[in-house]
């Protein structure tokens, strides 16, 4: 249990407390996500091709799946995953891509695939940092660095804040910030 007093009188000193941390070295660095990319660039365009072609899956994590707009969260039962249409192996291919690449979560959107690396925790401000291919260019800022980002109006979107960082052709780091 906290104790401690409100800073500045105020809980809306909370989110800017939070928002802060996010320039605190809370997240893997730009230098560490594109050595891993550089390294596993191969695996990385072999994992996009199946997410592009499997029009069905729209999120995988660990511990829940979406495909064919069926929410499946542990404990998953294979029968009703492979009744949408997604065989154990399929699933089980995706799962170790994941972990062979250090991705917490595959998001599969109408024009780009995120594959976030760091999930958002209070520690770093309800954050999220990884990799992000996009057909079209990415609505939002990009910078030179992702690495101690700090708040701005101008990266603002529904929900929050985002930026990007290009590392090659298509694929971009991301780093969003909720609200």
């Amino acid at each position: 249990m906290l104790t401690a007093k409100r800073p500045f009188g105020s809980a809306k000193f909370l989110p800017l407390v939070l928002g802060a941390c996010v320039a605190c070295n809370w997240h893997t660095s730009d230098a560490k996500l594109e050595r891993n990319f550089m390294k596993h660039e191969v695996e990385f365009n072999a994992l996009l091709a199946q997410v592009n072609a499997d029009v069905r899956l729209g999120m995988l994590r660990s511990d829940s799946l979406s495909y064919a707009n069926h929410l499946f969260e542990k404990p998953i039962e294979m029968s009703k995953v492979e009744g949408a249409g997604l065989s154990k192996e399929r699933l089980d291919w995706y799962q170790q891509q994941m972990q062979n690449l250090g991705i917490s979560q595959i998001n599969r959107g109408d024009s780009e695939i995120g594959l976030r690396v760091d999930q958002g925790s209070i520690s770093n401000g309800d954050s999220y940092k990884g990799y992000r291919y996009s057909t079209t260019p990415p609505k939002g800022r990009t910078l030179t660095s992702l690495d101690g980002y700090k708040l701005s109006p101008q990266d603002m979107v529904p929900g929050g804040y985002i930026v990007y960082k290009p590392i090659k052709g298509n694929w971009y780091l991301y780093l969003f910030v909720n609200n």
